[in-house]
């Protein structure tokens, strides 16, 4: 579900790429419960997995393989977690397979997005759900129309009413601004005028690969009202509304939606677990897999000072994303709202992509 690399690139980010050394000794710098609960989501995704293998790269890896990884994870999580041998309890127990000691890892998040279930004048943008005459045939999205197969539409076509917002909307929302950055990160988290909150979840799109757009705005905006960095673009779209509609424009790939209950998802449909799921190219690593990563996270000091700081994780590789390609990258999920964005937009750092599999006797 994620372009956040292509923007970042475009926009010229401030940070420089870090680079992070392959740990001697493997350790977790998480939470035991947000791992638990990532493990417990990996072993439900595998077993409703049809197929019988995954990918690792070049090597395939059985789906019982998976699922007896996962399953004694849970168990030396549960008996060894936080303890001094925990590291050297995983490397007796699992095979880490380094696939890349230079991967490049950004980040994302969920977006909070004010909505409506009905159209007012507060709440004026439609959020649309996949339409039923697009189908995919040889690896490529079309319209229906008839008997014949044409192009699907494209955003901005979308946005010249290709289709009826109001046969379409699964929400209405507040910010068309804030509706073309969750379609970058591929979904976002729904709060109501009562309160109540649901999941707005990826269920297609339109076929067309990503374009960014900001390269062109930053390079076309006048110098004296050019904004600086991915958050200083937004507000900019947001005081300049034709600006935004111009350059929205831009990038053909249209996002569709559904709402649900359940947790947060990413493009794969697995669901998210803030700070302990991956995305990667499913090319080269499936789905279902459980990882180590090692890198310079952002942080702050505690009197504010912002700092890169190495830390270590087992994930859950459980989405993808457009702009991930290759076999040395990561996007990382960071979870939901304004102040994991700040973390999210910081994170361009390079490290060590590994992943854990149990040895076999």
């Amino acid at each position: 579900m994620k372009h956040f690399f292509a923007v970042c690139l475009s926009l010229l980010c401030w940070l420089t790429v870090a680079a992070a050394q392959e740990p001697a000794v493997w350790r977790d710098d998480g939470d035991p419960r947000s791992l638990l609960l990532a493990l417990d989501r990996q072993e439900k995704y595998l077993n409703h997995l049809p197929q019988t293998s995954l990918k690792l790269g070049e090597r395939r890896v059985t789906k019982a393989h998976a699922l007896a990884t996962v399953r004694e994870l849970r168990r030396l999580v549960l008996a060894k977690f936080g303890q001094p041998d925990f590291g050297a309890e995983l490397a007796r127990r699992f095979e880490i397979v380094v696939v890349s000691r230079q991967a490049l890892f950004t980040a994302y998040h969920s977006p909070v997005l004010r909505v409506s279930e009905r159209r007012t004048d507060a709440y004026p943008v439609p959020i649309l759900g996949l339409p039923r005459d697009l189908t995919t045939s040889q690896g490529k999205v079309y319209r229906r129309v008839g008997e014949r197969l044409v192009p699907a539409p494209t955003r901005a076509q979308i946005m010249d009413g290709a289709y009826d917002a109001a046969q379409l909307a699964v929400a209405w929302t507040n910010d068309p601004v804030d509706y073309y950055y969750t379609q970058i990160q591929g979904g976002a988290v729904l709060v109501y005028p009562d309160g109540r909150r649901r999941s707005l979840l990826f269920a297609g799109h339109n076929g067309y690969n990503y374009v960014s757009m900001e390269a062109s705005a930053l390079r076309e905006i006048p110098e004296a009202e050019r904004p600086g960095g991915y958050l200083g673009l937004r507000d900019y779209f947001r005081r300049r509304p034709a600006a935004a509609d111009h350059y929205f424009r831009l990038n053909p790939r249209f996002i569709f939606f559904r709402v649900g209950d359940e947790p947060p998802a990413g493009m794969a449909r697995l669901p998210l677990t803030p700070k302990r799921s991956i995305a990667t190219d499913k090319r080269y690593y499936s789905a279902g897999l459980m990882a180590l990563i090692s890198f310079p996270e952002p942080a702050r000091q505690p009197d504010g000072t912002p700092e890169q700081r190495p830390v270590q994780y087992l994930v859950a590789d459980a989405d993808t994303g457009a702009a991930i390609t290759g076999p040395d990258r990561v996007d990382f999920y960071f979870g939901e709202g304004s102040a994991t964005e700040l973390f999210a937009t910081g994170l361009k750092n390079q490290g060590t992509l590994a992943y854990v599999l149990l040895r076999q006797q």
